[in-house]
């Protein structure tokens, strides 16, 4: 698979949300809030394609808009609620960072998110199906810039459980 640049991956992109009439870009001050309640940056390239591109809606099943667009890509308004909910106090999502935040759903209760910790956007993945309580969320091996590329060649990448055979609970 060829390796798409930035600026091709923001203008296919473009491309898309323009034939799929999705949402206009969402407000920078919406990112800003975002950055300023989890105290990391959006990865550069997502901020760009919520900020000049469109507000949701790309992605393989569509990323889940930054701000309530009206259109609902998951059964959440919007990133900024997700953030709420995910950063809340709550003694079973203590097992995870709250820097990792859900971006895109497949259904069934499995989704994709990003790490806002890393520039780059690591991808990390949700499978409540796959692993014990602990194991659900696992990073993957790609970034984001890498994970829009596989979709906009035409793939639809669904997130991988490790083996993790020294859990007993697995």
């Amino acid at each position: 698979m060829t390796a798409l640049s930035e600026a091709e991956i923001v203008e296919r992109v473009r491309r898309y949300a323009e034939e799929q009439r999705l949402p206009p870009p969402a407000p920078v001050e919406a990112a800003d809030e975002l950055e300023a309640a989890a105290g990391y940056p959006i990865p550069p390239l997502l901020r760009r394609l919520y900020c000049e591109v469109a507000n949701g809606g790309f992605g393989t099943d569509g990323i889940v808009s930054l701000t309530d667009s009206g259109r609902w890509f998951s059964d959440q308004e919007s990133l900024l609620s997700i953030y709420g909910e995910w950063s809340a106090p709550d003694e079973r999502l203590d097992l995870y960072p709250n820097h990792v935040l859900p971006l895109m759903t497949h259904g069934c209760a499995i989704w994709w998110h990003i790490d806002l910790s890393t520039p780059d956007g690591r991808m990390w993945g949700w499978d409540p199906h796959a692993c014990c309580e602990r194991h659900r969320l696992f990073p993957e091996r790609f970034t984001l810039a890498e994970w829009l590329t596989d979709w906009l060649h035409g793939h639809r990448t669904f997130p991988r459980p490790p083996d993790m055979p020294d859990c007993p609970d697995c």
